[in-house]
């Protein structure tokens, strides 16, 4: 799964998840390292000027059967982007496979979680 992508090079700021959910600053120079390690979801947040999207717009780089948060609520709606790979997520206690070039709407205060059953990459695009 892994490619470099050059536009992650545009966020301000990067992490890796561990296995609780937890998630840790990385040096923005160090996140190809992180993604070729094939262990951690990655995430590049900051990325609206790059995609020109008038919201918060974050990268995540997950590897199959990678960590990821828990359930969790976000307090506006969510796009969730597929741009390679596919996404599997639970969003309101059901499984969600969002593929290649396929997109899903999150609506504010809806529980969800990815589960990562296969690698992908995602934007995640708050309203």
């Amino acid at each position: 799964m892994y490619m470099m992508y050059s536009f992650l090079k545009n966020g301000t700021i990067a992490m890796y998840i561990d296995e609780l959910g937890r998630d840790y600053e990385i040096d923005l120079t160090t996140v190809d390292y992180y993604i070729a390690q094939e262990k951690y979801t990655v995430k590049v947040e900051g990325l609206e000027k790059y995609f020109k999207e008038q919201c918060a717009t974050h990268c995540y780089i997950s590897p199959k059967g990678a960590p990821s948060f828990p359930l969790h609520l976000d307090p506006c709606d969510v796009i969730i982007k597929c741009i390679e790979g596919k996404k599997t997520m639970i969003i309101d206690d059901k499984t969600v496979t969002i593929n290649k070039g396929e997109e899903v709407l999150i609506p504010a205060n809806t529980l969800h979680r990815a589960t990562n059953k296969y690698s992908s990459v995602i934007l995640s695009i708050g309203q």
